[in-house]
């Protein structure tokens, strides 16, 4: 309440000012954005609005939002105005997962004439990492994550920094497991050792079990995942992010049913998703095409592939081009894989992806009677025996099962490591 009314004294001054140098009345600054009470208010420092309704009423006076915190900022050390608007924008990152607005205001504040408090750089580090982390520039996401780290530590501030290794592990669940097993423990360690906030605390169980669902135990994921979602305060994001992701752990172990239940919960959060209706056609199509619908599973797939091109959003729209790949085999269409598969392998950057678009291309090209294909698998075994996932075993057990059937090289005969008779 004290931060609050500091801050007011300034900007209720500014506005009026403004408004003055400007000639406008109260009224006709307030048409569409509030009422002509509330400007009066504003102006003898009885109120500050929120901040959607400030940045309304700098567009109205023409003050670029630098200006106007240069104005706010010059005399306060502690920066109350730009600790508002991060603020603002953190909610958006926890609770809506709002790029838009988060990269609308990142763009407003870059030209900042004035030296950000350290606290202050490292949010605005980290939601750049956030903003990158969407359009899928990953290596520019992880250094901004990295930097916010590395404030983070030199600020001694442990819910910062938990935050920050969980963001970061939370990028890397379907990118690097090895990656995202380091900063995941950390930031555990940190939520089990430390008092930090609540949401924060649910952030980090949820990023934990997308990572223990990528290793393949499925049943630890589905042990905190229930834990997260029989919480009755749960932001409409975490209970989207806990019905998919338990949905994908009864797909794993072979509970459709429940994986359906689940899939179909998700559709209830998707205005606070932006990648929510992707995920759910691309998720339920796949269970579906496991459960034999092949209809529903191809009307739900190009309907992922469809949001993904609407909404930009390349990393996503690629697998489900891989997944929609699969589905043309299962149902003879090779052709139609080969194609998804080969564009795959020519634009992808990530190497994952790459080598599931060669193990469908293979499976394709058999079905073809093309049997050219034995160095393709060979690459493909290569790269999932160095990866540490249970999805990962399962790609290597399809490709040996593939060069089984094409031939097998004399040079790879010991490629079989003992470990897989064991799944």
């Amino acid at each position: 309440m004290e931060v609050i009314s500091m801050i007011l004294n300034n900007f209720g001054q500014f506005v009026r000012t403004g408004r003055e140098s400007i000639n406008l009345l109260q009224k006709e600054l307030s048409d569409g954005i509030c009422t002509r009470s509330m400007i009066s208010r504003i102006e003898t420092e009885d109120y500050f609005p929120h901040i959607t309704i400030v940045e309304k009423l700098l567009d109205r006076l023409m003050v670029p939002i630098p200006v106007f915190l240069e104005e706010l900022c010059r005399e306060d050390k502690e920066q109350k105005a730009l600790g508002i608007i991060i603020e603002f924008l953190n909610e958006k990152y926890e609770k809506e997962r709002d790029f838009q607005t988060i990269q609308k205001w990142i763009q407003n504040m870059q030209e900042i004439r004035f030296e950000m408090i350290t606290i202050f750089r490292a949010h605005m580090h980290s939601l750049r990492a956030f903003v990158e982390d969407v359009k899928q520039n990953f290596e520019e996401a992880e250094k901004e994550y990295k930097k916010f780290i590395e404030l983070a530590r030199g600020l001694n501030d442990v819910s910062m920094l938990a935050s920050g290794l969980n963001r970061l592990a939370f990028m890397y669940v379907n990118i690097d497991l090895d990656k995202a097993s380091e900063f995941i423990e950390e930031a555990y360690s940190l939520a089990t050792l430390h008092s930090i906030p609540t949401e924060l605390t649910i952030s980090i169980n949820l990023t934990l079990s997308a990572y223990k669902y990528g290793i393949g135990e499925y049943h630890t994921a589905i042990q905190i995942l229930q834990a997260v979602k029989n919480r009755k305060r749960l932001s409409p994001v975490f209970r989207f992010r806990s019905h998919n992701l338990l949905g994908r752990c009864f797909h794993a172990i072979g509970k459709y049913t429940e994986a359906e239940q689940e899939y179909k919960q998700t559709q209830n959060y998707f205005k606070y998703s932006t990648s929510g209706e992707l995920i759910f056609n691309n998720n339920i199509g796949n269970l579906y095409a496991d459960m034999g619908k092949y209809d529903l599973a191809f009307k739900h797939q190009n309907r992922s592939i469809e949001i993904a091109l609407e909404t930009n959003q390349p990393y996503f729209g690629e697998i489900c081009r891989l997944r929609l790949a699969k589905l043309h085999n299962l149902t003879g269409r090779n052709g139609e894989a080969e194609l998804i598969c080969k564009e795959i392998i020519e634009e992808s950057w990530n190497p994952r992806n790459i080598s599931i678009a060669k193990l469908i291309l293979s499976e394709s090209r058999f079905e073809l009677n093309n049997e050219d294909c034995t160095e393709m698998i060979c690459d493909v075994i290569n790269f999932f025996n160095e990866q540490g996932g249970r999805d990962d075993v399962q790609y290597q057990k399809e490709a040996y099962k593939l060069l089984a059937k094409v031939k097998m090289p004399k040079d790879h005969v010991n490629l079989f490591p003992a470990q897989l008779l064991i799944y």
